[in-house]
Protein backbone atom coordinates (compact mmCIF):
# COMPACT_ATOMS: atom_id res chain seq x y z
CA UNK A 1 0.00 0.00 0.00
CA UNK A 2 0.76 3.41 -1.24
CA UNK A 3 3.38 5.30 2.05
CA UNK A 4 0.71 7.06 4.44
CA UNK A 5 -1.53 4.74 4.66
CA UNK A 6 -2.18 3.27 8.05
CA UNK A 7 -5.41 2.75 8.93
CA UNK A 8 -7.34 -0.04 6.49
CA UNK A 9 -11.49 -0.26 6.53
CA UNK A 10 -12.67 -3.63 5.32
CA UNK A 11 -15.96 -4.83 3.77
CA UNK A 12 -16.58 -8.29 4.77
CA UNK A 13 -19.03 -10.19 2.72
CA UNK A 14 -17.32 -10.62 -0.49
CA UNK A 15 -14.42 -9.21 0.23
CA UNK A 16 -12.92 -11.30 3.20
CA UNK A 17 -15.80 -13.84 3.56
CA UNK A 18 -17.12 -16.27 0.35
CA UNK A 19 -20.73 -16.56 1.63
CA UNK A 20 -23.69 -17.90 -0.12
CA UNK A 21 -27.27 -17.38 1.29
CA UNK A 22 -30.47 -18.54 -0.41
CA UNK A 23 -33.90 -17.13 1.18
CA UNK A 24 -35.98 -18.22 -1.74
CA UNK A 25 -36.28 -21.97 -0.69
CA UNK A 26 -39.38 -22.92 0.79
CA UNK A 27 -37.64 -25.10 3.23
CA UNK A 28 -36.05 -22.18 4.99
CA UNK A 29 -39.83 -21.18 5.78
CA UNK A 30 -41.26 -24.09 6.54
CA UNK A 31 -38.33 -24.73 9.44
CA UNK A 32 -38.48 -21.51 10.52
CA UNK A 33 -42.33 -21.32 10.95
CA UNK A 34 -42.00 -24.60 12.87
CA UNK A 35 -39.98 -22.97 15.32
CA UNK A 36 -42.63 -19.63 15.76
CA UNK A 37 -45.43 -22.33 16.34
CA UNK A 38 -43.05 -23.81 19.05
CA UNK A 39 -42.84 -20.19 20.33
CA UNK A 40 -47.27 -19.86 20.25
CA UNK A 41 -47.33 -18.61 17.13
CA UNK A 42 -49.11 -20.32 14.06
CA UNK A 43 -48.04 -19.62 10.28
CA UNK A 44 -47.31 -22.02 7.42
CA UNK A 45 -44.17 -21.38 5.03
CA UNK A 46 -45.80 -19.02 2.79
CA UNK A 47 -47.56 -17.29 5.25
CA UNK A 48 -44.17 -16.53 7.39
CA UNK A 49 -42.26 -15.17 4.39
CA UNK A 50 -45.44 -12.82 3.14
CA UNK A 51 -45.05 -11.51 6.48
CA UNK A 52 -41.58 -11.21 6.56
CA UNK A 53 -42.08 -9.42 3.31
CA UNK A 54 -44.42 -7.17 4.45
CA UNK A 55 -42.68 -6.06 7.78
CA UNK A 56 -39.35 -5.46 6.35
CA UNK A 57 -40.69 -3.00 3.96
CA UNK A 58 -42.31 -1.24 6.75
CA UNK A 59 -39.87 -1.00 8.78
CA UNK A 60 -37.39 0.09 6.36
CA UNK A 61 -40.21 2.95 5.05
CA UNK A 62 -40.42 3.87 8.80
CA UNK A 63 -36.96 4.47 9.29
CA UNK A 64 -36.17 6.50 5.98
CA UNK A 65 -39.30 8.89 7.16
CA UNK A 66 -37.36 9.08 10.60
CA UNK A 67 -33.86 9.56 9.52
CA UNK A 68 -34.19 10.88 6.43
CA UNK A 69 -31.07 8.98 5.36
CA UNK A 70 -31.23 7.63 1.49
CA UNK A 71 -29.79 4.38 3.01
CA UNK A 72 -31.74 3.01 5.79
CA UNK A 73 -30.82 0.01 7.60
CA UNK A 74 -33.06 -1.83 9.99
CA UNK A 75 -32.27 -4.38 12.65
CA UNK A 76 -34.19 -7.25 11.40
CA UNK A 77 -34.81 -8.30 15.22
CA UNK A 78 -37.61 -6.04 15.24
CA UNK A 79 -39.04 -7.83 11.86
CA UNK A 80 -38.79 -11.57 13.83
CA UNK A 81 -40.20 -9.95 17.25
CA UNK A 82 -43.43 -8.62 15.51
CA UNK A 83 -43.48 -11.96 13.86
CA UNK A 84 -44.37 -13.33 16.91
CA UNK A 85 -46.15 -10.71 18.67
CA UNK A 86 -48.08 -9.97 15.84
CA UNK A 87 -49.16 -13.78 14.53
CA UNK A 88 -52.17 -13.77 12.76
CA UNK A 89 -52.79 -17.30 14.71
CA UNK A 90 -51.54 -18.09 18.04
CA UNK A 91 -51.64 -20.66 20.67
CA UNK A 92 -50.89 -20.26 24.46
CA UNK A 93 -47.14 -20.07 25.03
CA UNK A 94 -44.39 -18.94 27.28
CA UNK A 95 -44.16 -15.24 25.32
CA UNK A 96 -48.27 -14.30 25.78
CA UNK A 97 -48.06 -10.74 26.96
CA UNK A 98 -45.23 -9.70 26.18
CA UNK A 99 -44.78 -6.59 23.55
CA UNK A 100 -42.55 -6.39 20.34
CA UNK A 101 -40.13 -3.91 22.33
CA UNK A 102 -39.90 -6.67 24.95
CA UNK A 103 -38.75 -9.41 23.00
CA UNK A 104 -36.37 -7.65 20.58
CA UNK A 105 -33.51 -7.49 22.52
CA UNK A 106 -34.33 -11.20 24.19
CA UNK A 107 -32.19 -14.23 24.05
CA UNK A 108 -35.18 -15.83 21.76
CA UNK A 109 -35.00 -13.23 19.03
CA UNK A 110 -31.41 -13.51 18.90
CA UNK A 111 -31.37 -17.27 18.62
CA UNK A 112 -34.52 -17.41 16.09
CA UNK A 113 -32.69 -14.87 13.72
CA UNK A 114 -29.33 -17.28 13.96
CA UNK A 115 -31.34 -20.16 13.03
CA UNK A 116 -33.07 -18.37 10.22
CA UNK A 117 -29.36 -17.34 9.07
CA UNK A 118 -28.25 -20.84 9.57
CA UNK A 119 -30.84 -22.56 7.59
CA UNK A 120 -29.98 -20.12 4.56
CA UNK A 121 -26.74 -20.04 4.40
CA UNK A 122 -25.62 -22.33 1.30
CA UNK A 123 -21.49 -21.89 1.54
CA UNK A 124 -19.20 -19.85 4.19
CA UNK A 125 -15.76 -19.38 3.87
CA UNK A 126 -12.64 -17.00 3.97
CA UNK A 127 -10.91 -15.97 1.32
CA UNK A 128 -7.94 -17.38 0.59
CA UNK A 129 -5.05 -15.44 2.25
CA UNK A 130 -7.12 -13.28 4.44
CA UNK A 131 -6.28 -14.22 7.44
CA UNK A 132 -2.49 -13.58 6.80
CA UNK A 133 -2.86 -10.31 4.71
CA UNK A 134 -4.35 -9.06 7.82
CA UNK A 135 -2.31 -10.78 10.47
CA UNK A 136 0.67 -9.02 8.02
CA UNK A 137 -0.92 -5.45 8.08
CA UNK A 138 -1.38 -5.71 12.26
CA UNK A 139 2.74 -6.83 11.95
CA UNK A 140 3.43 -3.66 10.55
CA UNK A 141 1.37 -0.96 12.95
CA UNK A 142 -1.35 -0.67 11.00
CA UNK A 143 -5.31 -0.44 12.17
CA UNK A 144 -7.72 -2.64 11.13
CA UNK A 145 -11.61 -1.40 10.65
CA UNK A 146 -14.28 -3.72 9.65
CA UNK A 147 -17.48 -1.52 7.77
CA UNK A 148 -20.55 -4.06 6.68
CA UNK A 149 -23.80 -3.59 5.20
CA UNK A 150 -25.32 -6.35 7.74
CA UNK A 151 -27.25 -7.42 10.11
CA UNK A 152 -25.57 -8.03 13.73
CA UNK A 153 -27.98 -10.99 14.13
CA UNK A 154 -25.99 -12.66 11.14
CA UNK A 155 -22.83 -11.34 11.55
CA UNK A 156 -21.45 -10.96 14.72
CA UNK A 157 -21.47 -14.83 14.53
CA UNK A 158 -20.34 -15.23 11.23
CA UNK A 159 -17.35 -12.44 12.43
CA UNK A 160 -17.04 -15.08 14.90
CA UNK A 161 -16.52 -18.36 12.60
CA UNK A 162 -14.72 -16.71 10.33
CA UNK A 163 -11.77 -16.58 12.85
CA UNK A 164 -10.70 -12.65 11.77
CA UNK A 165 -12.52 -10.81 14.24
CA UNK A 166 -9.75 -10.31 16.79
CA UNK A 167 -7.74 -8.86 14.14
CA UNK A 168 -9.92 -5.61 13.90
CA UNK A 169 -9.47 -2.64 16.39
CA UNK A 170 -13.31 -1.72 15.93
CA UNK A 171 -16.67 -3.62 14.26
CA UNK A 172 -18.89 -1.31 12.40
CA UNK A 173 -22.55 -2.92 11.43
CA UNK A 174 -24.95 -1.24 9.77
CA UNK A 175 -28.09 -2.01 11.65
CA UNK A 176 -26.35 -0.95 14.56
CA UNK A 177 -26.71 2.41 13.09
CA UNK A 178 -29.52 2.92 10.96
CA UNK A 179 -27.58 3.57 7.44
CA UNK A 180 -25.80 1.47 5.21
CA UNK A 181 -23.14 2.32 2.61
CA UNK A 182 -22.88 4.32 0.67
CA UNK A 183 -24.70 6.63 3.33
CA UNK A 184 -21.45 9.16 3.72
CA UNK A 185 -22.09 9.57 7.19
CA UNK A 186 -21.52 5.58 8.49
CA UNK A 187 -17.68 5.84 7.25
CA UNK A 188 -18.10 9.45 9.09
CA UNK A 189 -18.91 7.65 11.97
CA UNK A 190 -16.14 5.65 11.92
CA UNK A 191 -13.71 8.13 10.91
CA UNK A 192 -14.70 10.17 13.80
CA UNK A 193 -14.91 7.90 16.92
CA UNK A 194 -12.04 6.59 15.67
CA UNK A 195 -10.19 9.48 15.16
CA UNK A 196 -9.15 8.79 11.87
CA UNK A 197 -7.52 11.31 9.02
CA UNK A 198 -9.52 10.01 5.58
CA UNK A 199 -5.89 11.17 4.25
CA UNK A 200 -4.49 8.28 6.27
CA UNK A 201 -7.45 5.45 5.51
CA UNK A 202 -8.04 2.98 2.66
CA UNK A 203 -11.24 1.40 2.13
CA UNK A 204 -10.92 -2.17 1.12
CA UNK A 205 -14.00 -3.84 -0.70
CA UNK A 206 -15.62 -5.84 -3.66
CA UNK A 207 -18.32 -3.46 -4.28
CA UNK A 208 -18.52 -0.07 -6.53
CA UNK A 209 -21.92 1.21 -5.67
CA UNK A 210 -21.53 0.38 -1.63
CA UNK A 211 -17.84 0.43 -0.88
CA UNK A 212 -16.36 2.42 -3.25
CA UNK A 213 -18.82 5.07 -3.38
CA UNK A 214 -18.80 5.59 0.35
CA UNK A 215 -15.15 6.02 0.06
CA UNK A 216 -15.50 8.33 -2.99
CA UNK A 217 -18.25 10.59 -1.00
CA UNK A 218 -15.83 11.10 1.82
CA UNK A 219 -12.82 11.58 -0.20
CA UNK A 220 -11.06 8.44 0.78
CA UNK A 221 -8.53 6.05 -1.07
CA UNK A 222 -10.30 2.94 -1.94
CA UNK A 223 -9.21 -0.62 -3.42
CA UNK A 224 -11.60 -2.60 -5.33
CA UNK A 225 -11.51 -6.49 -5.07
CA UNK A 226 -12.70 -8.02 -8.07
CA UNK A 227 -13.96 -11.07 -6.11
CA UNK A 228 -17.29 -11.39 -8.66
CA UNK A 229 -14.88 -11.64 -11.57
CA UNK A 230 -15.96 -8.37 -13.46
CA UNK A 231 -14.72 -7.78 -16.82
CA UNK A 232 -12.75 -4.75 -17.62
CA UNK A 233 -15.36 -3.25 -19.53
CA UNK A 234 -17.52 -3.87 -16.67
CA UNK A 235 -15.28 -2.51 -14.43
CA UNK A 236 -14.56 1.08 -16.00
CA UNK A 237 -18.68 0.92 -15.95
CA UNK A 238 -19.27 0.65 -12.44
CA UNK A 239 -16.29 3.34 -11.63
CA UNK A 240 -17.91 5.70 -13.38
CA UNK A 241 -21.32 4.85 -12.12
CA UNK A 242 -19.98 5.12 -8.52
CA UNK A 243 -18.62 8.33 -8.88
CA UNK A 244 -21.99 9.51 -10.44
CA UNK A 245 -22.80 13.12 -9.09
CA UNK A 246 -19.48 13.64 -7.20
CA UNK A 247 -17.29 16.38 -8.12
CA UNK A 248 -13.79 14.80 -8.74
CA UNK A 249 -14.08 11.22 -7.25
CA UNK A 250 -10.77 9.78 -6.07
CA UNK A 251 -10.54 6.64 -8.52
CA UNK A 252 -9.77 3.44 -6.77
CA UNK A 253 -7.02 1.03 -6.87
CA UNK A 254 -7.99 -1.99 -8.91
CA UNK A 255 -7.03 -5.42 -7.54
CA UNK A 256 -8.22 -6.81 -10.95
CA UNK A 257 -7.77 -10.76 -9.82
CA UNK A 258 -9.44 -10.35 -6.69
CA UNK A 259 -6.36 -11.90 -4.70
CA UNK A 260 -6.60 -9.78 -1.52
CA UNK A 261 -2.50 -10.71 -0.56
CA UNK A 262 -2.18 -7.96 -3.38
CA UNK A 263 -2.80 -5.80 -1.11
CA UNK A 264 0.58 -6.61 0.76
CA UNK A 265 2.33 -5.18 -2.65
CA UNK A 266 4.53 -1.55 -2.20
CA UNK A 267 4.49 -0.93 -5.94
CA UNK A 268 1.58 1.00 -7.56
CA UNK A 269 0.79 1.68 -10.61
CA UNK A 270 -1.05 4.93 -12.18
CA UNK A 271 -3.29 1.88 -13.70
CA UNK A 272 -3.48 0.18 -10.15
CA UNK A 273 -2.73 -2.59 -9.29
CA UNK A 274 -2.65 -6.11 -12.08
Amino acid sequence: MKAGKTNYIFDFYGTLLDIHTDEEQQSLWKKTAALYAAAGADYDGAGLRAAYVGMVREEEEKLAAKTGYKFPEIDLRIVFARLLTEAPARHDARFDGLTTGELFGSDWVWSIGQAFRALSRRRMAVYRGTEGVLKRLKARGNRLYLLSNAQSVFTVPELEMSGLKDLFDAVYISSDVGMKKPQKEFMEKLLREQRIDPKSAVMIGNDFSSDIRVAMLNGMDSVHLNTDGYSEEEIQKRILDAGDGIENPVRPRLIRSGRIVSLLEEVWTDAGLA
